[in-house]
């Protein structure tokens, strides 16, 4: 198990506020999981320093692949237990982790906040449980971790440093590797730079379960490659993210979901100012 440091729910600004110090102790996360089955991870938290002045709610986030989502957390503390509960607010009050941070291609924060905040003594340990929802695309995945709380600014006070700061506002953990398998869409760069863009026709097709594509870039860009039903509906992101100029092999299996009926479905790229729509027919 790799060790951990990060800051959970309860510290203040510099200037008229005392700080906590917080470190994860260890966290508990699977090494390899099924596509669409549920991630668990627990995380233990020790806060050095006392909090009696102001109870800020806590911020967990988590970095995940980008077709995941956040299922339920709890939390359990000295003080009591309680749920995380997602924060929608773009960018976050107590940061904006992008410019903290870069994240992998296809990659997304999911932020959490403790339901409520609490007053408390030093040298305390915290136990935090977050279920998600694993999404359908395969491959090794850096799943990373970002606790503060949620009070103005506290990236600016973020823990880079190998040993432990006690007066950092913020903590990072990076780097823990999940393998998704059984995915129902896989994606390899296969080949040097092309000279323009392309989408090309899945083969086999008509296909049942699995078939498989290429996609060709002359520059590099955010790509968006989308599964679409016969009535316009998405119903999954085969691919997102930053990708190097090249070409990539997407290989999709209806079977690893239960949402595909046989019948004509639609896969869509957008980059660069470049779209193409293809049509794919899955006979089961």
């Amino acid at each position: 198990m790799k060790l951990l440091k990060v800051l959970l729910p309860f510290v203040g600004l510099i200037a008229i506020l005392s700080f906590a110090s917080c470190l994860i102790e260890d966290v508990s996360q699977p090494v390899q999981v099924n596509a669409g089955e549920t991630f668990t991870t627990t995380i233990t938290i020790s806060d050095i320093n006392a909090e009696q002045n102001n109870a800020h709610k806590g911020v967990l986030a988590i970095l995940v692949p980008e077709d995941w989502s956040f299922i339920s957390g709890t939390y359990t503390s000295p003080m009591g237990f309680g749920n995380l509960e997602l924060d929608t607010s773009v960018p976050p009050v107590w940061g904006d982790i992008d410019t903290v941070i870069q994240r992998p291609a296809g990659m997304k924060w999911i932020n959490l906040l403790t339901d409520v905040g609490y007053l408390h003594d030093a040298n305390l340990v915290y136990e935090a449980i977050v279920n998600l929802q694993v999404g359908q695309t395969g491959g090794n995945f850096p799943i990373g971790y970002l606790v503060t709380v949620n009070t103005i600014d506290m990236l600016k006070f973020l823990n880079d440093q190998d040993v432990d700061q006690q007066l950092a506002g913020s903590d990072t953990s990076m780097n823990h590797m999940v393998n998704v398998v059984g995915a129902s869409s896989v994606e390899h760069q296969v080949s040097n730079i092309p000279e323009d863009y392309s989408l090309s026709q899945n083969y086999p097709n008509p296909f049942n379960p699995s078939t498989s594509f290429n996609y060709s870039l002359k520059q590099a860009g955010d790509v968006r490659i989308s599964l679409y039903d016969a009535a316009g509906k998405e119903l999954q992101i085969l691919t997102n993210g930053f990708r190097e100029a090249g070409s990539y092999v997407v290989k999709f299996n209806a079977s690893a979901s239960s949402a595909f009926a046989s019948g004509i479905y639609y896969y869509r790229i957008v980059t660069n100012g470049f779209s193409q729509t293809n049509k794919m027919v899955l006979i089961k």
